[in-house]
């Protein structure tokens, strides 16, 4: 066999240690072989899984070269590849002559698996480093230069591998640098010498760092450079000048954090600081904020410094846009002059740049500040009072009574004039039953109980019509129906029952399914050992109990006359390795022989062990024992096309009940003349006279309507009794009739308990908030948080109903959320119910079925009591700025449906617990107010600010005062009264005339809601 038939055979076998081996192993003209013959074989592996793809779409009947088609094609001719990618990466790295061709080879997408992460790189590196070392360090730095991304996973494993095997000085290149920050820290990482200066100078090295941290304890790299830097591995005075030079050159705050914390973590001393106190100087101006908080620290660590340096510390920070800065500088300014009141004049023009700031607070203390040293600033006070026009008027005034100047003129509050309401039409009827649709207008729940309805009725009367009408919209549509093994979206239900009609019995059904091996997945450990003559010859052991199956096996072995084959329930290939074993311990083959083919068993020879057979098992079933029968259930609901009732959502699996029934039945020819559940209001409500007079006319043509929709049509019912309606069905005498009175006479569904709780996953375990506060707010993330869906119901003795009706799962998957715009007319008199099974949707909608405006629209208009489960998914559309947010509150406060105190609790919770911000919400409330719910609005802001306003301990932001200042308005519109106890106290704590913008608010709304 030639070489490169050898190797070929082992890529095709990806026995890919061998093959290793074997590539090192070959002479010069056997890798000249193989090099040659190697692009033509990716060649033919390629047309080979192409045609392989394409005969596959031909036999699933999807011959032909729509784009999608094609794009699923190349992904899976490229995961075909990419199975032999590791084999064909060993062949390549130890047979291609040239760098540059090696390269390429090497890094051949195709090559590699699409999403998965490529296998690890130590059998191609093993061939590599038995090339010459000058071909390794240029193919090193060839690969490295191919690296564009941190994590890319396709050669920054290999190129990494290949420089610690090699020992070669890594190129320079910004990516590989990154790509090893990625990885793991070691202290005996031999690429730790030449690669860790270059994370000061790598662009992208501090994003991927970004996330260590140093408390509670340090994180993986500054745990690791704190450890060189105790060993002396590193010096501080390199770490410093690093961090600094890395300061220097800027860039966004979120890529320099991990410099200022291993600066933190070096922690300078004061002589350290000193000798960069220069540099610190530079980065005041226009660093972002925590490195320039960074640079004042250790600039007031290494004092004392001169009056250059001074005032140019003060005129950076005075400029700086963050209020903690620019007080900093204001403080700075303030000693000095105190400390030398002759060089006021000097640093006049910092004190003006501080009366212009945006910050409230720093304006109203460089006031503070210019009128305590009037005096110093003496002549070069023109400045100061240039500067008053700027100010507020309060505090112009204040400054112009000492330095003159001409005071702005007050600020006037925005003017508000209250508009009416917008008046939205209210439920109509609903539409007559139609069929006349093309497939494209099949959209919505009500045009699909229009063609149901209609279709039900046309059936009953005059079929052929019918079948004329819908042969143009399904007549050459959803030509792959019947393949499918599930049909969960209503237009496939409808297409099917279009189809019957069309040609009827065209429907082959659901095909069994492929038979089950009852080993598969499973795992065997045989064990065959002696035992001593007065016991058995075989005893079977294994984890689970011993059975009959067992002792019938014993018989067997000891040679009994059994027909059955010995160990005849198990795999072959465990069967064949348990008498391996017991002919390796001295049975005779003719003794074997017999157990095998389950004959008559001699008996044994003198001094033949006796024996004892151990099997350790590990799989999903049984050893022993007859299979488990199939749920009669399960298969139903195969055959029906249904599917498990835990993977989709409950108002879902209800309407599909529907639409399967009225499909089966259309095929075994027993559909009623009419359907009871169709409503008869837009909202999805049913008359109860209209559902008696379907009952009668179900039982003047001897059916019974259809279980599903009945159960459908009840909930449909108004709320209430309806004790004439129950009368009249009493009277029909039919089995569902009296089922319809029951539940009329009684006032149909009590309400069930309807809410939900807030949970969070912290440490693999769920929890409460109300049970418990997680232990790291801060570590709770977005991902973490979860709505957890309340329902409880008592039984009404309707399975499909009291299905309906289960708690939703707080877990989403599989086929959860669909058909959601159905939901609120399943359920027109319990809205609170609908908007608990849209819980579970709301939060993460990314590539996931979402909840959407139009849906609570449909909630709006229906009928029943509302809670937080409603609240919270109008506060989500509120906080997200989503555009149909504002009419659906108008819409709801239109029809008494808003429960505004409730909104504005969901909100805080909202914006304390997830991603959600404040200002969206406030911008959202505004043009709420000003369209006429400003009184809705007020009492939703009432509710919001107590658990919104910062608790003990937590500092006021921007936020907290624009949510106040918004409040204060909206209570002075609807003139409100009555004490927020929240506001109240952050309203006495500090002055609220002279104190932060944040006080003097809330005194504002106190005193407004005071009256």
């Amino acid at each position: 066999m030639s070489a490169w038939q050898e190797v070929r055979d082992l890529v095709t076998a990806r026995e890919t240690k061998t093959l290793a081996d074997r590539v090192i192993a070959l002479t010069e003209a056997e890798r000249a072989e193989v090099a040659r013959r190697l692009p033509g074989f990716l060649t033919e592996m390629r047309g080979t899984a192409t045609q392989m793809a394409r005969e596959s779409e031909r036999y699933h009947g999807r011959d032909g070269e729509e784009p999608w088609l094609a794009w699923e094609r190349r992904r899976t001719v490229r995961d075909a590849l990419a199975k032999f990618g590791v084999a064909l990466r060993i062949a390549g790295a130890g047979t291609i002559s040239g760098p540059a061709a090696a390269a390429a080879w090497l890094t051949r997408r195709e090559l590699y698996p699409e999403w998965a992460p490529a296998p690890g790189p130590a059998e191609v590196v093993r061939v590599l480093v038995t090339r010459p070392a000058e071909w390794q360090a240029d193919i090193a730095a060839r690969l490295a230069g191919k690296i564009r991304r941190a994590g890319d996973d396709r050669i920054a494993p290999l190129v990494l591998a290949l420089l610690r095997a090699s020992g070669i000085t890594p190129p320079a290149h910004d990516m590989l640098v990154v790509a090893w920050l990625t990885g793991e820290a070691a202290n005996d990482d031999p690429l730790l010498g030449p690669l860790l200066p270059g994370i000061f100078d790598a662009e992208g090295a501090g994003r991927a760092l970004r996330e260590e941290r140093l408390t509670p304890s340090p994180t993986r790299w500054l745990s690791l450079i704190r450890r060189l830097l105790d060993a002396g591995r590193v010096s501080r005075a390199e770490l410093l000048d690093g961090c600094v030079s890395r300061f220097l050159r800027g860039g966004a705050a979120a890529d320099l954090r991990f410099f200022v914390r291993l600066h933190e973590l070096v922690d300078p001393a004061p002589q350290e600081a000193a000798e960069r106190a220069r540099d610190y100087l530079r980065l005041l101006p226009a660093a972002p904020g925590p490195v320039a908080e960074l640079a004042l620290a250790q600039i007031n660590r290494c004092g004392p410094h001169d009056d250059a340096d001074v005032q140019e510390a003060i005129e950076a920070l005075t400029f700086r846009p963050e209020a903690k800065l620019a007080r900093a500088g204001l403080t700075l300014l303030d000693r000095e002059v105190r400390r030398r009141p002759a060089r006021a004049g000097e640093l006049a023009p910092a004190l003006v740049t501080a009366l212009a700031h945006a910050s409230d607070d720093v304006r109203r203390r460089a006031v503070r500040i210019a009128l305590r040293h009037a005096a110093a600033f003496g002549e070069d006070a023109t400045p100061i009072a240039d500067a008053v026009p700027l100010l507020p008027a309060d505090l112009g005034r204040e400054l112009a009574a000492v330095f003159g100047g001409e005071v702005a003129a007050e600020e006037t509050r925005e003017p508000f004039t209250p508009v009416p309401l917008p008046v939205f039409p209210e439920p109509g009827p609903f539409p007559p039953p139609a069929v006349d649709w093309t497939v494209r207008a099949l959209h919505g729940w009500e045009a699909c109980e229009q063609w149901l309805a209609g279709f039900v009725e046309r059936v009953d009367r005059d079929r052929a019509a019918l079948c004329d009408a819908l042969i143009p919209a399904f007549g050459s549509s959803f030509l792959h129906l019947y393949g499918r093994e599930r049909w969960l979206d209503p237009d496939a239900w409808i297409a099917a029952m279009a189809k019957e009609v069309i040609a009827p019995g065209s429907d082959p059904g659901v095909p069994d399914p492929e038979p089950v091996d009852p080993w598969a997945g499973s795992s065997f450990s045989v064990s065959v050992s002696a035992v001593p003559s007065e016991e058995p010859h075989a005893a079977v052991e294994q984890e689970a109990p011993e059975n009959e199956d067992d002792a019938e096996g014993d018989d067997e072995a000891e040679g009994g006359a059994a027909p059955e084959r010995a160990f005849g329930g198990l795999p072959e290939h465990v069967r064949e390795e348990i008498f391996r074993q017991i002919r390796e311990l001295g049975v005779s083959a003719e003794r074997v022989e017999a157990m095998r083919d389950g004959l008559p068993v001699p008996p044994p020879d003198p001094g033949e062990p006796n024996f004892s057979v151990w099997i350790t098992h590990f799989g999903f079933g049984p050893l022993f024992g007859e299979p488990e029968e199939p749920d009669p259930a399960v298969e139903l609901r195969r055959r029906a096309r249904l599917p498990e009732p835990a993977r989709v959502s409950p108002p879902h699996m209800f309407l599909l009940h529907r639409l399967s029934e009225i499909y089966r039945t259309l095929r075994e020819g027993t559909l009623p003349p009419v359907l009871l559940a169709t409503p008869t209001v837009t909202t999805g409500h049913l008359d109860p006279g209209v559902l008696v007079d379907r009952l009668e006319l179900c039982a003047a043509a001897g059916t019974e309507p259809l279980p599903a929709d009945l159960q459908q049509a009840l909930l449909r019912l108004p709320r209430g009794a309806h004790p004439v309606a129950a009368e009249r069905a009493a009277r029909v005498g039919s089995q569902a009739a009296s089922a319809v009175a029951a539940w009329l006479a009684r006032g149909g569904l009590p309400d069930p308990e309807a809410g939900l709780k807030w949970g969070y996953v912290e440490g693999a375990q769920e929890h409460l908030f109300e049970e418990r506060d997680p232990m790291h707010v801060e570590q709770v993330h977005v991902e973490q948080v979860r709505l957890v869906p309340v329902l409880r119901a008592e039984p009404t003795g309707h399975p499909l109903i009291d299905e309906l009706l289960r708690e939703p799962s707080k877990w989403r998957w599989d086929d959860h959320g669909c058909a959601m715009d159905w939901w609120p007319s399943i359920l027109p008199s319990h809205r609170e119910v609908v908007s608990v099974n849209y819980l579970p949707h709301l939060l993460y909608q990314w590539n996931q079925p979402g909840v959407y405006p139009p849906y609570l629209e449909g909630v709006a208009d229906a009928d029943g009591p509302l809670g937080d489960a409603t609240a919270l998914i109008l506060a989500y559309f509120l906080a997200t700025s989503h555009p149909g947010s504002v009419p659906l509150l108008l819409r709801m406060t239109s029809r008494g449906a808003l429960d505004a105190a409730a909104v504005g609790r969901q909100l805080a919770l909202l914006i304390r617990r997830t991603w959600c911000e404040a200002r969206p919400v406030l911008a959202s409330l505004r043009e709420a107010a000003y369209q006429g719910a400003h009184e809705q609005v007020w009492e939703i802001v009432r509710t919001l600010l107590p658990g919104l306003l910062p608790s003990a301990g937590e500092r006021p932001v921007v936020a907290h005062t624009e949510a106040v200042t918004f409040a204060a308005d909206v209570a002075a519109w609807v003139g409100a009264r009555g004490e927020i106890s929240a506001v109240s106290a952050h309203a006495a704590t500090g002055r609220a005339s002279r104190g932060s913008r944040f006080a003097r608010e809330c005194a504002r709304l106190r005193d407004l809601l005071a009256g």
